[in-house]
């Protein structure tokens, strides 16, 4: 083999596992299939669902702000989901999706309204905070009052 080609086959061999790394990392926002959605919904008291499309530009644009929410909620025990509705459109049309991205606070899966807050990450943290306070849900807050 040529020594230039060589060379370029490295860098090719080189940019693909570069990529490969940044498309593994882990995710802290959920995400669900028509399979996998309700079960999850069960078990949660308190989820704020993403419902996208990977084409739109509104999606692209909110996607990581809704996973920095996603890790600062974590600790609260208040998950963010996705749902991809060009894969899961069964489910997307079960909850009447018709724009991207469409975001929907859900208190078990028959319990559900629509997300009013700004599609900032602090945004998103603040309002999920304040609806666990409200729904007794979420992990480490607590509501004292005093006599």
């Amino acid at each position: 083999m040529r020594p230039s080609l060589y060379i370029l086959s490295l860098l090719g061999a080189t940019a693909t596992a570069f990529t490969a790394n940044i498309r593994t990392k882990s995710s802290d926002v959920v995400s669900l299939t028509q399979e996998t959605f309700y079960d999850f919904m069960e078990e949660h008291d308190l989820v704020l669902a993403n419902f996208y499309a990977p084409w739109c530009r509104h999606s692209r644009n909110l996607a990581p702000k809704f996973e920095q929410a996603a890790t600062e909620l974590k600790s609260d025990n208040i998950p963010l989901i996705k749902v991809d509705c060009t894969q899961e459109e069964r489910l997307c049309s079960d909850f009447a999706i018709g724009a991207y991205p469409t975001l929907k606070v859900f208190r078990g899966p028959k319990s559900h309204e629509a997300y009013h807050g700004s599609r900032r990450a602090e945004s998103i943290i603040s309002y999920m905070i304040d609806e666990s306070i409200y729904t007794g849900a979420g992990g480490g807050l607590y509501l004292q009052t005093y006599d």
